[in-house]
């Protein structure tokens, strides 16, 4: 880690008491610093704001936030910041009464350097057997609750392919380990719901805003199976093309006009 603030403080030190190590009582944003700023800033601290008003959350100043990551981020020119907002310390139990005002924390990591390989090369994407319940109430957030992907990523360290495609317990196709995907069909992009399952990533938000008639539903995996192209993506990597998917040989050209706008 080459940064880290709590509440403003240059410190990692986090109090036992904090509701989001005991609970997962929070929620966070992750991004990338390139040339010294935030890509999508406003984007993460509307992330933030609206995941705050969702949990019930004490917002904290997001005027005060955004300046705050502005500052930090001057000091690094590729590197990967994070932001999470707990709800504080104490109250009693699941109880948030009598709680403290919310933390935030701030920390600055250094960059994967294999996402910029990824992004020219493509990834070999494979299928996981574990797969994600289902949670309405808290789909598309950004919760600290990932004990689903922790899992689902050990089982990917010991897999040879990149990452893999995770559905629910419905057989639907949600997301990957770590981001959203999308697939090509005789030139017709798709994406999953997240309805019921998932996050909903700012750079997927970002596609389905700039490319017109993405097509959204609750797919299965014998619905990717006459795929051409593939990509997936979420605010640190970018867009990374899939070269293959359960084996099988996917075209790079044909992504060649899907672009993140920043």
């Amino acid at each position: 880690m080459l940064y880290c603030s709590i509440n403003g403080k240059q410190t990692n030190q986090l109090s036992v008491k904090n509701r989001g190590f005991s609970y997962g009582d929070g929620l966070f944003t992750t991004g990338k610093i390139s040339h010294g700023n935030i890509e999508m800033l406003p984007l993460h601290i509307n992330r933030l704001s609206e995941g705050c008003i969702k949990l019930k959350i004490e917002q904290p100043n997001m005027i005060e936030l955004s300046e705050e990551l502005k500052e930090v981020s001057r000091s690094y020119s590729k590197a990967v910041i994070k932001v999470v907002i707990t709800a504080g310390e104490g109250g009693r139990g699941y109880s948030r009464v009598g709680t403290s005002s919310p933390s935030v924390i701030i920390s600055v990591s250094a960059f994967p350097e294999h996402y910029d390989q990824w992004q020219q090369e493509g990834i070999n994407l494979g299928v996981s057997s574990l797969q994600l319940g289902i949670n309405p109430m808290l789909s598309g957030l950004k919760h600290l609750n990932r004990l689903e992907q922790v899992l689902i990523r050990q089982d990917l360290d010991n897999r040879i392919e990149d990452d893999v495609v995770v559905t629910n317990v419905n057989g639907h196709i949600i997301e990957t380990s770590c981001a959203n995907l999308f697939w090509l069909i005789d030139g017709q992009l798709y994406t999953p719901n997240i309805n019921h399952s998932g996050v909903a990533g700012l750079v997927r938000d970002n596609v389905l805003a700039n490319m017109p008639n993405v097509t959204l539903g609750d797919f299965v995996l014998t619905d990717v199976e006459q795929a051409q192209a593939m990509f997936i993506c979420n605010s640190v990597m970018g867009i990374v093309p899939v070269k293959t998917f359960n084996g099988k040989l996917l075209s790079l050209e044909k992504l060649s006009g899907i672009q993140l706008v920043k």
